[in-house]
């Protein structure tokens, strides 16, 4: 199946690491990642910001707090609903997204946290937010 968009270009635009001190070892943890996907628009251009946030919740703790942000580039090939775009950009970038994640939890000598897959479909379920404007 034919994407209707390509990427061109991405970069991380912002990653922040915070080791949660005072936890205690043997502590259980259940993280749930904030995924949020904003997409803008001018012309063939569409613009994507890609982020994650895993913090601090005094009902639910967790090890570190993490905040990682990608910016992407993509042409507009076909035109297609706004969900389509997000989900294909999705499609693209939540890979590196995992791979920036994961890189800097290992690089702070903690086991490394590998985000859970996400099927781009489910945006807007699950924590995962999509947000969109027109720039004209």
């Amino acid at each position: 199946m034919e994407k209707n968009i390509q990427l061109l270009t991405y970069r991380v635009n912002q990653l922040d690491f915070k080791f949660n001190e005072g936890i205690k070892p043997g502590t259980k943890f259940n993280i749930n990642p904030k995924i949020e996907c904003k997409i803008g628009r001018k012309d063939k251009t569409l613009f994507v910001n890609l982020s994650v946030k895993i913090n601090d919740d005094i009902s639910s703790p967790v090890p570190f707090n993490i905040f990682a942000s990608l910016f992407a580039t993509f042409v507009v090939k076909n035109e297609a609903d706004q969900n389509v775009f997000a989900s294909e950009a999705m499609d693209v970038l939540y890979p590196f997204l995992r791979a920036a994640v994961a890189s800097i939890t290992a690089n702070c000598n903690i086991p490394a946290y590998v985000l859970p897959f996400i099927e781009p479909s489910s945006l807007g379920k699950n924590g995962a937010e999509i947000k969109g404007e027109n720039l004209n």
